[in-house]
């Protein structure tokens, strides 16, 4: 499933299927398009994003009177976008032959996968919705390779993740269901309340980072990847010192935790530094840094 370009001869419906409905399907149930992405895991997962990124996500900048500066929040964040859409392939039963299922409609977006969460699992804890803590995993061994890629963290991180970065973006929390009898299991990921009387399909990025090589890395050493990549943050801070891991890595193609791993390394290196807190804090670049 990770390495092989074509799974599904060997696990029917490794795949995901996506169904866009600009209306809404109960308003509109005959006007929608569809998608479906196939390949390895890592495959499918980027496929997915990039189809999030380039044709479903868009930022709204907001002025407020007598405020300086402008509210700026995405639709959906990447982030957490991202991390529900690992979770569902890698936990998934791939000896089921269903496909992960995407609808995407003017309210939100859900995210169908089989069966649901392990009976280890209590129902008032999917109901809440702050972190599913499971005794058993699945695909233990996807995990692992899902782990090396940044693509996830392991140890019941994920539910907590996506309620952070939709906070961090001031959209409302995550649901979560499954049945009684744990078939399947449903994440609806709202849209931002600023954004709830454009259509899903809109897109007005307002924020346009320059593409660089952290997306498409073929050649080269990797000490000369390692300099790319950093460059390539580097010069996104320029551009807009209040950037964030999430916008980084969603224009450039690659996972936030990437990009958090090494805007660490450049900040321990003395190349960059914060200036503020998380919240209302910019990024510096300090000249004459040591990149490494």
């Amino acid at each position: 499933m990770m390495f092989c370009e074509h799974p599904e001869k060997f696990f029917p419906y490794t795949q995901v299927e996506i169904v866009v409905f600009p209306d809404g399907k109960v308003k509109n149930p005959q006007n929608f398009t569809e998608k479906t992405f196939k390949g390895s895991i890592p495959q499918i997962i980027k496929q997915t994003m990039d189809f999030f990124s380039t044709t479903i996500l868009y930022e709204t900048v907001e002025k407020v009177s007598g405020k300086q500066e402008a509210n700026r929040y995405w639709n959906y964040p990447y982030d957490a976008l991202e991390e529900a859409v690992v979770n569902s392939l890698y936990h998934r039963d791939y000896a089921q032959h269903e496909p992960v299922e995407i609808t995407i409609e003017p309210e939100g977006i859900s995210i169908l996968n089989c069966p649901g969460p392990d009976r280890s699992i209590p129902m008032s804890a999917i109901e809440k919705g702050d972190i599913l803590k499971s005794r058993r995993y699945r695909n233990r061994r996807l995990g692992d390779f899902l782990k090396e890629l940044d693509l996830t963290e392991g140890r019941s991180t994920g539910v907590p993740t996506i309620q952070e970065k939709l906070a961090d973006n001031g959209s409302l929390r995550a649901t979560f269901e499954t049945t009684e009898d744990r078939l399947t299991f449903l994440i609806h990921i709202p849209i931002h309340a600023g954004c709830g009387n454009k259509p899903a399909t809109e897109k007005t990025t307002v924020i346009t980072t320059e593409k660089s090589a952290i997306g498409s890395e073929k050649n080269g050493s990797g000490s000369e990847k390692s300099s790319e990549k950093n460059q390539a943050i580097i010069s996104a801070i320029r551009l807009n010192p209040k950037v964030t891991a999430a916008e980084i890595a969603m224009k450039l193609g690659v996972s936030s935790r990437a990009v958090e791993k090494r805007i660490k390394t450049l900040r321990e290196n003395g190349v960059i530094r914060r200036i503020g807190g998380d919240k209302g804090g910019y990024w510096e670049v300090i000249e004459n840094g040591t990149e490494q």
